[in-house]
């Protein structure tokens, strides 16, 4: 089920518009979902720098001894309003299990 983008309220299977707040909803996208168990990057992510930790760490989501991590490129693809925010920054993911261990905005 969706939700609107501008209130939260869920949305009807179909919905064109939200019943509260009479805002048009956008069309689907291709999104890619952080919450499930995956085991290989999508091909969009494959191109992301990897950074050589000087010593071993332990990822703290997969328990895991990493000596890379690696860095991918955050860019701003929709805003419904003149946002404050910045058009892009980085997300920092362990090359064991692939779970964000830190993202970033930035003006750059």
């Amino acid at each position: 089920m969706q939700t609107c983008h501008a209130c939260g309220k869920d949305l009807a299977d179909g919905a064109t518009r939200c019943h509260v707040c009479l805002v048009a909803v956008p069309e689907e996208q291709e999104v890619y979902d952080l919450s499930s168990e995956t085991t290989s990057l999508p091909p969009e992510w494959e191109g992301g720098a990897v950074y050589a930790l000087e010593r071993s760490a332990r990822c703290p989501h997969c328990k895991e001894l990493i000596r890379s991590l690696r860095v991918l490129r955050l860019k701003r693809t929709q805003v419904s309003f003149t946002s404050p925010l910045p058009r892009a920054g980085r997300v920092i993911v362990c090359t064991s299990c692939l779970a964000i261990l830190s993202a970033d905005l930035s003006t750059f």
